[in-house]
């Protein structure tokens, strides 16, 4: 795919700006830049799901404990 000559290589522009074809390199680097961004999303919410379960699994076993203490408390007592 090649673009058509620049309207200023008329009147004698030599930069060659505008031949140059570089939507090839763009495509790739938004692929990138999409891949990258997925990645990163899911590996954020990964973590904060595991810190969730985490956190419930911390609370249910210290609500374990009180549980046992409470209940060897009232075998005790009785």
């Amino acid at each position: 795919m090649s673009r058509p000559s620049c309207p200023a290589s008329e009147f004698g522009c030599i930069c060659n700006r505008c031949a140059v074809d570089r939507d090839d390199d763009l495509e790739a680097l938004k692929q990138f830049n999409r891949a990258t961004t997925t990645t990163a999303t899911f590996l954020i919410l990964l973590a904060a799901l595991l810190g969730l379960m985490a956190v419930g699994l911390l609370r249910t076993e210290s609500a374990m404990q009180r549980a046992a203490i409470i209940n060897q408390e009232s075998i005790v007592w009785k």
